[in-house]
């Protein structure tokens, strides 16, 4: 079951970045310190986790704080390597998703890894790209992709 995380849950958020910062590329850590990005996001961004027992295995965060223009930004979804493959990467997006249309948000957007495992699930729920780009200080691509959300 997909939970809205609160500051409470600082620590087992905290320990899924960490657990999955290698996964991206480049690395969470070589472009944020991982406890001010954990305690960022549970700030100032909507947050939600899947707990398995008492173990968060996932979650997105959502910047849902733009009303006036109706554009949302995700910077994040990551799901624990021994949890994939099980479609909690897919109810997390369509959790934030469904919350975005309900607050009447027109468009989410995001950056992903070119031919990541994410870029191809963001694909498949119809984002588009809108720019390409290299990551600062590296030579993997990107692309900047959107979501019309009505």
């Amino acid at each position: 079951m997909v939970k809205l995380l609160t500051k409470s849950d600082l620590n087992c958020f905290f320990k899924l970045l960490n657990e999955i910062d290698d996964e991206f590329s480049p690395s969470l850590s070589s472009r944020v310190t991982l406890d001010e990005y954990t305690l960022k996001l549970l700030t100032h961004a909507t947050v939600f986790g899947i707990f398995q027992q008492e173990y968060l295995v996932g979650a997105i965060a959502v910047y849902m704080n733009d009303l006036e223009s109706g554009v949302g930004y995700c910077p994040f979804i990551g799901v624990s390597f021994k949890n994939r493959k099980q479609g909690l990467s897919q109810k997390l997006l369509d959790t934030a998703i469904s919350n975005l249309k309900d607050d009447c948000f027109k468009i989410l957007r995001l950056t992903v890894k070119k031919d990541s495992g994410a870029f191809f699930l963001y694909k498949k729920n119809g984002f588009h790209i809108v720019n390409k780009f290299t990551y600062s200080d590296t030579n993997v691509e990107g692309y900047e992709m959107e979501l019309k959300l009505s």
